[in-house]
């Protein structure tokens, strides 16, 4: 079922638990919420998130603890950043990343987003991790649960799955009655299902025994496309003085260091173009060889490098998390640009992980605007913000307001972090008036 919402068409009982306990259900079994700032994420926490995100119906590599769990120490990035659990004893059914946040400079409303700083920045993927099986139970109290660890009742879901198991799953919590939704707006990204990229099996190439001229799934594209691919392909093996090689070196932890300093070589490494790269950021590349190094350790990173003529011309991570892979980072030679390594690179990587992984799915978590990049993948999925009111007359009246303040040009759709009404002075009350 496609998740189409309207503003004001769902609603949901505005109970927190799960029914009271029976001699089947003892009392500490209760589904309850709670808060948890990262920095106090205990040992117990991270194996019960662990297992969650190993069985979420969505996977999400970006709400992986393997992913946040490092970032515990980049300061002022996640100074906001706060984990909303639902539990079950010691079962974690849900779990989505929160920041709260005013509504605009000098408007005396919070609300809450998954929208901060560190996410803003690193991540394209906000859903929660909501255990399969439970998928309404654990949702419903995620969202009822706002209440209950005293968060405001206005909360913006960014990058949510338009269709799926979660966006069904939150369109029958909605449908319970309670809570008002507006969609603020729609994007499509790149995506890639197994069944959407036919390709055969392959093993995983061992160390030191690259694969020759890999394997690169063009038959989503149209003749014009794949016949521009090969030109390119021929141009790189040509200008680099031999045939392309992608050598798989996942288990190689010198790789860290050594894509640092790749990335570091192009643009990416002036500052004043720009550039963000891990070595500019002492913080930031430690976290990176933290986040790289867990999911090594679980057989989790499909890291590859692509060479001709041993020169490197493309890098790239892919992380696993639940039974897909994500994109993390890649990086490509410069010097070669005009035969599109970084496009050549991507593909070969699509390719790779799901010839040679039993993975479900890839995606390579492209933010929409990237048309280019997006190209080069089969299919599509698009993803929603929405402006949820889970309770309160204040958070209500707010939902209302929206589509008439964006018909109005007041409140057009804005950036992930940015405020939630226009920052053009208007005050509060100036802003719900328009539902007057």
């Amino acid at each position: 079922m496609v998740f189409t919402l309207e503003t004001g068409s769902y609603a949901t009982k505005r109970t927190v638990t799960s029914p009271r306990p029976t001699p089947h259900r003892p009392p500490e079994d209760t589904v309850h919420a709670r808060l948890v700032p990262l920095p106090r994420v205990t040992a117990a926490d991270a194996r019960a998130w662990r297992r969650l995100a190993d069985a979420a119906v969505e996977p999400n590599l970006y709400l992986d603890p393997r992913f946040l769990v490092p970032a515990r120490h980049r300061g002022t990035d996640v100074h906001d950043l706060r984990l909303l659990v639902v539990e079950e004893g010691t079962e974690w059914l849900a779990l989505l990343a929160v920041t709260t946040t005013t509504v605009a400079p000098g408007v005396p409303l919070r609300a809450v987003t998954t929208g901060g700083t560190f996410m803003t920045t690193h991540s394209d993927r906000h859903h929660p991790l909501v255990r399969a099986g439970r998928e309404v139970e654990a949702l419903g109290a995620l969202l009822r649960g706002l209440r209950e660890v005293g968060l405001p009742g206005l909360v913006q879901l960014q990058h949510f799955p338009a269709d799926g198991p979660l966006a069904d799953a939150l369109a029958r919590v909605l449908g319970r009655g309670g809570m008002l939704v507006h969609e603020r707006r729609r994007t499509a990204s790149a995506f890639a299902r197994r069944a959407a990229v036919p390709v055969d099996r392959i093993a995983r190439a061992a160390p030191g025994t690259p694969l020759v001229d890999p394997p690169l799934a063009v038959e989503h594209m149209g003749t014009g496309r794949r016949k521009d691919l090969r030109r390119r392909v021929r141009g790189l093996a040509r200008d680099a003085g031999g045939p392309l090689e992608l050598h798989d070196v996942s288990d190689d932890c010198g790789v860290d260091e050594e894509f640092a300093a790749f990335q570091a070589a192009g643009w990416k490494g002036d500052a004043e173009r720009g550039g963000a790269a891990l070595a500019l950021d002492r913080v930031a590349y430690q976290w990176f060889r933290d986040v790289a190094a867990g999911f090594r350790r679980d057989g989790d990173a499909v890291v590859l490098r692509l060479t001709a003529g041993g020169e490197t011309l493309f890098m790239s991570y892919a992380l696993r998390s639940g039974g897909a892979y994500f994109g993390f980072l890649d990086a490509y030679g410069e010097q070669h640009g005009k035969f599109s390594p970084g496009a050549v690179g991507r593909l070969a990587e699509l390719t790779y992980v799901l010839a040679a992984t039993d993975a479900t799915a890839f995606d390579p978590a492209f933010d929409a605007r990237y048309a280019t990049g997006t190209q080069l993948y089969p299919e599509r999925r698009e993803y929603v913000d929405l402006l949820v009111s889970t309770r309160g007359l204040v958070a209500r009246t707010a939902v209302r307001a929206a589509p008439v303040a964006e018909r109005l040009g007041l409140g057009a759709a804005r950036a992930v972090g940015v405020p939630l009404v226009p920052a053009g002075g208007e005050s509060l009350a100036e802003w719900l008036a328009l539902v007057a």
